[in-house]
Protein backbone atom coordinates (compact mmCIF):
# COMPACT_ATOMS: atom_id res chain seq x y z
CA UNK A 1 0.00 0.00 0.00
CA UNK A 2 2.79 2.63 0.96
CA UNK A 3 4.40 1.40 -1.94
CA UNK A 4 1.22 2.50 -4.34
CA UNK A 5 0.99 6.12 -2.51
CA UNK A 6 4.43 6.99 -3.37
CA UNK A 7 4.29 5.49 -6.72
CA UNK A 8 1.03 7.81 -7.31
CA UNK A 9 2.90 10.70 -5.43
CA UNK A 10 5.17 10.66 -7.61
CA UNK A 11 3.35 10.78 -10.84
CA UNK A 12 0.97 13.41 -9.43
CA UNK A 13 4.67 15.01 -9.04
CA UNK A 14 5.62 14.79 -12.20
CA UNK A 15 2.28 15.82 -14.01
CA UNK A 16 2.82 18.74 -11.84
CA UNK A 17 5.99 19.54 -13.17
CA UNK A 18 4.86 19.09 -16.68
CA UNK A 19 1.61 21.44 -16.01
CA UNK A 20 4.35 23.93 -14.46
CA UNK A 21 6.50 24.25 -17.28
CA UNK A 22 3.59 24.13 -20.26
CA UNK A 23 2.51 27.20 -18.31
CA UNK A 24 6.13 28.47 -18.35
CA UNK A 25 6.43 27.83 -22.07
CA UNK A 26 2.98 29.60 -22.39
CA UNK A 27 4.33 32.01 -20.92
CA UNK A 28 7.39 32.77 -23.00
CA UNK A 29 5.49 32.35 -26.13
CA UNK A 30 3.08 35.41 -24.83
CA UNK A 31 6.41 37.52 -24.04
CA UNK A 32 8.05 37.00 -27.33
CA UNK A 33 4.94 38.45 -28.93
CA UNK A 34 5.17 41.49 -26.44
CA UNK A 35 8.89 41.89 -26.80
CA UNK A 36 8.88 41.74 -30.99
CA UNK A 37 6.38 44.58 -30.21
CA UNK A 38 8.16 46.74 -27.71
CA UNK A 39 11.45 46.24 -29.52
CA UNK A 40 10.59 46.63 -32.54
CA UNK A 41 11.85 42.86 -34.13
CA UNK A 42 11.45 41.53 -37.40
CA UNK A 43 10.12 38.11 -35.40
CA UNK A 44 9.21 36.63 -32.18
CA UNK A 45 12.28 36.02 -30.10
CA UNK A 46 12.83 32.75 -28.21
CA UNK A 47 11.36 33.29 -24.23
CA UNK A 48 12.33 30.83 -21.47
CA UNK A 49 11.25 30.95 -18.16
CA UNK A 50 14.28 29.44 -16.01
CA UNK A 51 13.34 28.24 -12.72
CA UNK A 52 10.61 25.95 -10.92
CA UNK A 53 7.63 26.04 -9.69
CA UNK A 54 6.96 29.07 -12.55
CA UNK A 55 3.58 29.39 -11.15
CA UNK A 56 4.69 30.58 -7.99
CA UNK A 57 6.84 32.77 -9.61
CA UNK A 58 4.30 34.28 -11.59
CA UNK A 59 2.03 35.14 -8.61
CA UNK A 60 5.04 36.65 -6.45
CA UNK A 61 5.58 38.88 -10.08
CA UNK A 62 9.36 38.55 -9.88
CA UNK A 63 11.05 36.22 -11.64
CA UNK A 64 14.54 34.95 -10.90
CA UNK A 65 15.81 34.71 -14.48
CA UNK A 66 14.29 34.70 -18.26
CA UNK A 67 16.84 34.28 -21.40
CA UNK A 68 15.80 35.52 -24.44
CA UNK A 69 17.59 34.79 -28.06
CA UNK A 70 16.83 37.44 -31.05
CA UNK A 71 18.17 36.67 -34.18
CA UNK A 72 19.37 38.69 -36.97
CA UNK A 73 18.31 41.63 -35.17
CA UNK A 74 19.11 44.90 -37.40
CA UNK A 75 20.50 47.70 -36.37
CA UNK A 76 21.83 50.93 -38.65
CA UNK A 77 22.15 48.97 -42.08
CA UNK A 78 24.36 46.19 -40.01
CA UNK A 79 22.60 42.14 -39.09
CA UNK A 80 23.40 40.58 -35.72
CA UNK A 81 22.99 37.04 -36.17
CA UNK A 82 21.75 36.82 -32.85
CA UNK A 83 21.65 38.12 -29.30
CA UNK A 84 21.63 35.65 -26.39
CA UNK A 85 20.34 37.79 -23.35
CA UNK A 86 19.73 36.49 -19.66
CA UNK A 87 18.06 39.17 -17.76
CA UNK A 88 17.65 38.34 -14.32
CA UNK A 89 14.85 39.73 -11.37
CA UNK A 90 12.65 40.56 -13.88
CA UNK A 91 9.27 41.96 -12.07
CA UNK A 92 5.74 41.81 -13.92
CA UNK A 93 2.72 42.08 -11.99
CA UNK A 94 0.77 39.07 -12.90
CA UNK A 95 -2.83 40.62 -12.97
CA UNK A 96 -1.05 43.86 -14.51
CA UNK A 97 0.69 41.24 -17.34
CA UNK A 98 -2.95 39.52 -18.18
CA UNK A 99 -5.25 42.67 -18.39
CA UNK A 100 -2.40 43.99 -20.88
CA UNK A 101 -1.76 47.33 -18.12
CA UNK A 102 2.19 46.47 -17.71
CA UNK A 103 3.69 49.76 -18.92
CA UNK A 104 7.24 48.94 -17.43
CA UNK A 105 9.76 46.35 -16.90
CA UNK A 106 11.93 46.74 -13.74
CA UNK A 107 15.21 44.38 -14.41
CA UNK A 108 17.82 43.91 -11.50
CA UNK A 109 20.50 42.55 -14.02
CA UNK A 110 21.22 41.87 -17.32
CA UNK A 111 23.96 40.31 -19.29
CA UNK A 112 24.05 39.17 -23.31
CA UNK A 113 26.24 37.80 -26.08
CA UNK A 114 25.95 39.71 -29.69
CA UNK A 115 27.21 37.52 -32.58
CA UNK A 116 28.11 39.29 -36.12
CA UNK A 117 29.36 37.02 -38.24
CA UNK A 118 32.14 37.78 -40.57
CA UNK A 119 29.63 37.74 -43.75
CA UNK A 120 27.23 40.19 -41.85
CA UNK A 121 30.24 42.39 -41.14
CA UNK A 122 31.33 42.16 -44.46
CA UNK A 123 27.67 42.95 -46.28
CA UNK A 124 27.56 46.17 -43.48
CA UNK A 125 31.44 47.35 -44.37
CA UNK A 126 30.37 46.97 -48.58
CA UNK A 127 28.00 50.28 -47.80
CA UNK A 128 31.29 52.06 -47.08
CA UNK A 129 34.38 53.20 -48.86
CA UNK A 130 37.61 51.41 -49.32
CA UNK A 131 36.11 47.63 -50.22
CA UNK A 132 37.07 46.42 -46.61
CA UNK A 133 36.43 42.87 -46.19
CA UNK A 134 36.79 40.79 -42.87
CA UNK A 135 37.91 37.30 -43.44
CA UNK A 136 39.75 34.15 -41.56
CA UNK A 137 42.43 33.13 -42.79
CA UNK A 138 44.93 30.06 -41.83
CA UNK A 139 43.24 30.26 -38.40
CA UNK A 140 43.81 34.08 -38.30
CA UNK A 141 41.50 36.74 -38.80
CA UNK A 142 42.18 39.42 -41.62
CA UNK A 143 41.17 42.60 -42.53
CA UNK A 144 41.50 42.91 -46.48
CA UNK A 145 40.57 46.22 -48.23
CA UNK A 146 41.59 47.86 -51.50
CA UNK A 147 44.47 50.37 -51.78
CA UNK A 148 45.57 52.54 -54.53
CA UNK A 149 49.11 53.03 -54.82
CA UNK A 150 50.94 55.60 -56.88
CA UNK A 151 52.34 53.90 -60.13
CA UNK A 152 51.05 50.80 -59.33
CA UNK A 153 46.80 51.28 -58.97
CA UNK A 154 44.27 49.40 -56.71
CA UNK A 155 45.97 46.50 -54.98
CA UNK A 156 44.32 44.21 -52.19
CA UNK A 157 46.12 45.26 -48.48
CA UNK A 158 45.52 43.08 -45.65
CA UNK A 159 46.24 43.84 -41.75
CA UNK A 160 45.96 42.69 -38.44
CA UNK A 161 42.83 44.03 -36.28
CA UNK A 162 42.58 44.57 -32.75
CA UNK A 163 39.45 46.19 -31.02
CA UNK A 164 38.31 48.63 -29.17
CA UNK A 165 34.97 49.11 -27.14
CA UNK A 166 33.62 52.05 -26.16
CA UNK A 167 30.62 53.54 -24.61
CA UNK A 168 28.62 53.39 -27.69
CA UNK A 169 30.25 51.79 -30.90
CA UNK A 170 32.88 49.23 -31.26
CA UNK A 171 36.55 50.21 -32.79
CA UNK A 172 38.65 47.69 -35.33
CA UNK A 173 41.82 49.17 -35.90
CA UNK A 174 44.17 47.50 -38.64
CA UNK A 175 47.76 47.16 -38.44
CA UNK A 176 50.95 45.51 -39.87
CA UNK A 177 49.40 46.08 -43.51
CA UNK A 178 50.78 44.18 -46.79
CA UNK A 179 49.97 43.79 -49.95
CA UNK A 180 47.79 40.38 -50.31
CA UNK A 181 49.71 38.96 -53.46
CA UNK A 182 52.46 40.26 -55.97
CA UNK A 183 56.05 41.87 -55.45
CA UNK A 184 54.55 45.57 -54.38
CA UNK A 185 56.17 46.70 -51.53
CA UNK A 186 54.47 49.42 -49.35
CA UNK A 187 56.82 52.10 -47.88
CA UNK A 188 56.18 52.93 -44.05
CA UNK A 189 54.17 56.04 -44.85
CA UNK A 190 51.38 54.02 -47.47
CA UNK A 191 51.35 51.28 -44.98
CA UNK A 192 49.95 53.80 -42.14
CA UNK A 193 47.98 54.88 -44.60
CA UNK A 194 46.32 51.86 -45.61
CA UNK A 195 46.17 50.87 -41.99
CA UNK A 196 43.92 54.08 -41.40
CA UNK A 197 41.34 53.53 -44.74
CA UNK A 198 41.33 49.75 -43.40
CA UNK A 199 40.40 50.58 -40.34
CA UNK A 200 36.59 51.09 -39.31
CA UNK A 201 33.88 51.89 -36.46
CA UNK A 202 31.09 50.20 -35.97
CA UNK A 203 27.90 52.20 -34.25
CA UNK A 204 26.21 49.80 -31.35
CA UNK A 205 23.69 52.31 -29.51
CA UNK A 206 20.15 51.68 -28.02
CA UNK A 207 20.35 47.83 -27.78
CA UNK A 208 17.40 45.77 -27.11
CA UNK A 209 16.56 45.21 -22.82
CA UNK A 210 18.60 48.36 -21.76
CA UNK A 211 22.04 46.14 -22.09
CA UNK A 212 25.38 48.54 -22.85
CA UNK A 213 28.34 47.67 -24.67
CA UNK A 214 31.18 45.86 -22.53
CA UNK A 215 33.84 44.09 -24.10
CA UNK A 216 34.25 42.71 -27.70
CA UNK A 217 36.21 39.91 -29.25
CA UNK A 218 37.04 38.35 -33.28
CA UNK A 219 37.22 34.81 -33.08
CA UNK A 220 37.29 32.61 -36.06
CA UNK A 221 33.85 32.80 -37.53
CA UNK A 222 32.48 36.14 -35.80
CA UNK A 223 32.62 39.24 -33.90
CA UNK A 224 31.42 38.64 -30.44
CA UNK A 225 30.54 41.46 -28.44
CA UNK A 226 29.80 41.10 -24.23
CA UNK A 227 27.25 43.39 -22.89
CA UNK A 228 25.48 43.66 -19.60
CA UNK A 229 23.61 46.13 -17.21
CA UNK A 230 22.21 46.48 -13.70
CA UNK A 231 18.85 47.94 -12.32
CA UNK A 232 17.11 48.94 -15.36
CA UNK A 233 13.67 49.63 -16.65
CA UNK A 234 11.94 48.58 -19.96
CA UNK A 235 9.70 51.01 -20.77
CA UNK A 236 6.85 48.61 -22.44
CA UNK A 237 4.44 51.40 -23.65
CA UNK A 238 7.54 52.90 -26.35
CA UNK A 239 6.08 50.58 -29.35
CA UNK A 240 2.66 49.43 -28.56
CA UNK A 241 0.79 51.92 -30.77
Amino acid sequence: MLKRLVIFLAILAGLAALADRGLAAAAGNATANQIRVHEGLREDPDVTFKGFPFVTQAFRGEFREVDVTVRDYEKEGLTIERIDAVLEGVEVDLGDAVNGRVSAVPISAGVATLTVTYGDLTAYLATKPGNIRVQSRDGRTVVVSSFGIPGVGQVDVEGTPTVKTGARSIRVTVSNVRPVAGDVTLTSALAATAAARSSFTIPLDDLPFGIKLKSAVLTGTALEVTASAEGFTIDARSNLG
